[in-house]
């Protein structure tokens, strides 16, 4: 019987592993280099039902600030009032600075606290009336849409009007948007969708919301 195991034997020898790295290098370079002047407008998605949607979003907004590209953040269901938002109070005074970013907060609060169906319907409406002239606009790199899935959830929003302002976006624009329960229709036409699961949260512990956590 022979002695002989292949698991036993190594992958590669030292002097192979230099030539391998090389050719996975070569073969990382030409992928790249044939997704090159590919780039086009993307709609990214992000829902779920754990945290980090808007933060996800966010972030998108402050690569395009650090390059100087225009931005638009208009957000659903949310409202000005309702608790002071990292975000929007970071977004404001990177406007005061100069930083090409629009903010909108549009919504009238969520509906166990609003309970009131026609405001709300009314305010969603004029936030997408909003987000569609900033998604139109030549001069805008990044539209983001935030709660929209909530908005839409919750029928304040037909989902025909908002599927068609995405797709007709200017070749350019990118749009994101976010909230949990994010409709079939959009996930189809979207270019990304991240679904964030919920694993555990510091809610369950009975830990509230938290300022530099949640907002």
């Amino acid at each position: 019987m022979s002695d002989h195991h292949p698991s036993l034997e190594p992958e590669t020898t030292p002097a192979e592993k230099p030539d391998r790295l090389q050719k996975i290098k070569a073969a990382k370079d030409a992928a790249r280099d044939n997704r090159a002047g590919n780039e086009r407008g993307l709609y990214l998605l992000f829902t779920g039902l754990g945290k980090g949607k808007t933060s996800s979003a966010m972030n998108l907004v402050y690569r395009h600030l650090a390059h100087d590209l225009p931005v638009a953040v208009v957000q659903f269901v949310k409202n000005n009032e309702a608790f002071p938002d990292g975000d929007r109070l970071l977004l404001t005074r990177l406007q005061n600075l100069g930083f090409p970013v629009q903010m909108h907060t549009m919504g009238g609060g969520f509906t166990w606290e609003t309970q009131d169906p026609d405001r709300d319907r009314a305010m969603a409406a004029a936030a997408w009336e909003q987000a569609l002239i900033y998604i139109q606009d030549p001069q805008i790199s990044l539209v983001v849409l935030d709660e929209l899935h909530i908005a839409l959830k919750h029928q304040q929003l037909a989902l025909e009007p908002v599927q068609a302002g995405i797709q007709n976006r200017p070749p350019h624009c990118h749009v994101a948007s976010t909230g949990r329960y994010a409709p079939q229709g959009l996930i189809e036409m979207a270019d990304l969708v991240t679904e964030m699961n919920r694993i555990k949260h510091p809610i369950a512990q009975g830990i509230p919301a938290q300022q530099g956590i949640e907002f």
